[in-house]
């Protein structure tokens, strides 16, 4: 049977628990009191697995306040997140599953905000925002509904790329073809730029030929 051998206290304000003259992890004084962790104390292996999964759970769980009080993110996203500091795998989806319930991640309402804020202000079309929020995991459904919340005007958008950009451009060969290369890169197809391009008087299709 597993037993707690030695406590010390962690700069960080936690107390390392050493079972069997070996250190094991560290727990927070809330934990540390709610188990009455004393040195001498014996566990079953069930019991000490127990301990061992109420402390991770609560770290990746602080783990995950902590992140979210910097800046949203989809439950995928936070998911990488943790898995990166190496929390095992089925307590991080519990942590999601709770942070799910409480409302702290909801990957519609970022998609929502993330659309909006990619289309209006660094003027992504449609197509690019789409694959931007697939990057960041966020499910189809989920997409598609977001994008039906949010106001585009694909053409407008380039004109307003264009004024703020490459107005200047346009008037050679080679600034316009910089511009033309900047708005496909923002997701734009060629026959939306076309379009435009033709209120400034510039036939694109003659160029090319």
């Amino acid at each position: 049977m597993p037993q707690l051998t030695k406590l010390s206290p962690t700069k960080q304000g936690r107390m390392a628990l050493f079972f069997d003259e070996e250190f094991a992890f560290s727990v927070d004084l809330e934990t540390l009191a709610q188990f009455g962790l004393q040195k001498g104390m014996e566990f079953t292996e069930e019991e000490y697995e127990d301990l061992l999964e109420k402390t991770q759970y609560k770290k990746a769980r602080d783990r995950a306040f902590k992140l979210l009080g910097y800046k949203s993110y989809t439950r995928w996203l936070l998911r990488q997140r943790l898995l990166q500091e190496e929390f095992p795998e089925e307590v991080v989806l519990d942590v999601l599953d709770r942070l799910e319930e409480l409302g702290l991640i909801d990957d519609l309402d970022y998609a929502v905000r993330c659309s909006t804020d990619l289309l209006h202000l660094k003027k992504y079309s449609l197509s690019r925002v789409r694959q931007e929020l697939r990057h960041r995991g966020v499910e189809e459904a989920d997409i598609e509904e977001a994008l039906s919340q949010v106001e585009n005007d694909p053409l407008e958008q380039i004109r307003q790329v264009i004024e703020k950009k490459y107005r200047s451009a346009l008037a050679d060969e080679k600034g316009r073809r910089r511009a033309v290369n900047g708005l496909l890169r923002l997701g734009y197809g060629y026959g939306q730029i076309h379009q435009v391009m033709n209120e400034y008087d510039i036939d694109l299709m003659e160029e090319m030929d």
